[in-house]
């Protein structure tokens, strides 16, 4: 759930305050034309509606320390370039708990961030404004300058629109990897690591108390000091994976589940044997008492991580972390997946084309360009991934974007990637809310990932309704 010159951004925000002047005192629209150049420079006498009145959005987000610092930058930018008021307010835990609970109360912001699977349902319960008015009128935001999937819709409505992309990569230690003479990951889609080559290559860079890896016959599973691979243990990151073996919670937003089949239970039961057969990934009880992933590499106790992109503006922070970045082992397919969250204007909110205009200059990169080049965010729009030149704005080489990011990162979007289950699948968070407790069994080596599904299924079934149309 996260660079220009200053010439570029003023251009922009004269291209929202023309849009304003034509939408009166009540409206505005806010960055790029639809080839993703600035909007033309406003005339004082344009830029003058917005003394009319003074509008006050409240705006809720969620982060770490770091982008509540940079979104509080972007909306003291908002405020100053349009003389609109905004009150930020970060919710970093139980977010849609909290939010519920605004809401409930007739104190719902104007416009915020939202998942997927609670966005759908609120905008169901009339909690949502069906923001398409307000995209199709905005003679400067045109649906196809879009990365496919970014843009959610119910029947003729769009619920929200995609802040930013996230990605997942292989991240690894380059000093582990050199201790033991191990080459590095690939960065190219064509030439990632087989399944059974990514296992061999954690076995390498297992190493038990005594120096061993779990290649040797006196390999000791149970002293390991490191670990050649770990990954958090929830839908991205195994969807990544999903993905690389040509399936997913429903394949190609279509209405045919692929959970429960041999692909979908492949790629779990393939985690599961990285835990329990090779030694090469702690248990989840084990992996509880290890550090962050920042410190987990750069203190060796792991030598690979794979991870949402967004530990990027971690990696790059931590002094003395010698990090890569490698494309994510394949199994029938080399597939990426994106994700994000989407940023939503709420029912209640007496002034959404501003509450619009505000998400749209937060999120983009020509405005708010420590978001992305920092490392927390990707952009939603197609340019940044074809332009070299915006490619370059907010993916150069730099601590947060490494040798190989835009061939691990930045290509795959474009050429051969797909949009999360989680912004199309009905009942999403309720199917999972069955899946993972149930797969425990499977991590602890309990039972197979067949055995699960088997016991699984018949509860998931009635859930499974299809993709959101």
């Amino acid at each position: 759930m996260r660079k220009r010159q200053k010439a570029v951004a003023g251009a922009v925000l004269a291209g929202i305050l023309t849009v304003m002047a034509g939408c009166g005192s009540g409206g505005g629209n806010a960055n790029q034309g639809n080839d993703g150049t600035a909007g033309p420079q406003a005339s004082p006498s344009e830029t003058s509606v917005q003394s009319n009145e003074k509008v006050h959005l409240r705006f809720t987000y969620w982060g770490s320390t770091y982008e509540k610092e940079v979104i509080s930058k972007a909306i003291d930018k908002f405020e100053n370039d349009t003389g609109i008021s905004v009150e930020g307010i970060i919710i970093p835990s139980e977010y849609e708990t909290k939010l519920t609970t605004m809401i409930a109360s007739n104190d719902a912001p104007d416009v915020g961030y939202l998942g997927p699977p609670t966005a759908y349902k609120w905008y169901e319960d009339g909690k949502l404004a069906n923001i398409k008015e307000l995209f199709q009128s905005d003679t400067e935001t045109v649906e196809s300058d879009f990365v496919d999937g970014v843009i959610a819709r119910k029947g003729d409505g769009i619920v929200g629109l995609m802040n930013n992309l996230e990605s997942f990569a292989l991240f690894y230690n380059k000093d582990a990897f050199a201790e033991a003479g191990v080459e590095a990951p690939p960065t190219k889609p064509e030439n990632a690591w087989t399944w059974d080559q990514f296992i061999e290559v954690a076995k390498k860079l297992t190493i038990d108390n005594k120096g061993r890896n779990a290649l040797d016959p006196a390999f000791d599973a149970k002293n390991i000091r490191q670990y050649g691979f770990n990954m958090d243990l929830w839908s991205g990151p195994l969807e990544a994976l999903l993905l690389r073996n040509g399936t997913q919670y429903f394949p190609d937003m279509g209405d045919t589940t692929g959970i429960g089949t041999p692909a979908f239970n492949q790629v779990f039961q393939n985690v599961a044997d990285l835990i329990n057969v090779h030694h090469v990934m702690p248990s989840p009880t084990t992996a509880k008492s290890m550090p962050a992933p920042a410190v987990a590499l750069q203190s060796k106790r792991y030598a690979m991580v794979l991870d949402g992109q967004w530990v990027c503006n971690d990696f790059a922070k931590s002094k003395g972390l010698n990090y890569g970045i490698g494309i994510i082992p394949k199994m029938t397919s080399t597939t990426a997946v994106y994700s994000g969250a989407l940023g939503v204007v709420f029912s209640g909110s007496k002034h959404p084309k501003e509450a619009w205009m505000l998400l749209k200059y937060i999120t983009n990169p020509e405005i708010s360009p420590e978001l992305f080049r920092d490392g927390l965010w990707m952009p939603n729009r197609k340019a940044y991934y074809t332009d070299e030149s915006k490619i370059a704005a907010w993916a150069s080489p730099s601590a947060a974007r490494v040798e190989g990011y835009k061939d691990v990162l930045v290509d795959p979007i474009v050429g051969d990637s797909q949009v999360t289950s989680e912004v199309y699948v009905k009942n999403f968070g309720d199917i999972n809310n069955l899946l993972f407790p149930a797969l425990d069994q499977a991590w602890t080596g309990k039972k197979t990932v067949d055995q699960v599904m088997a016991e699984t299924m018949p509860k998931i079934k009635p859930l499974l309704q299809g993709t959101v149309k």
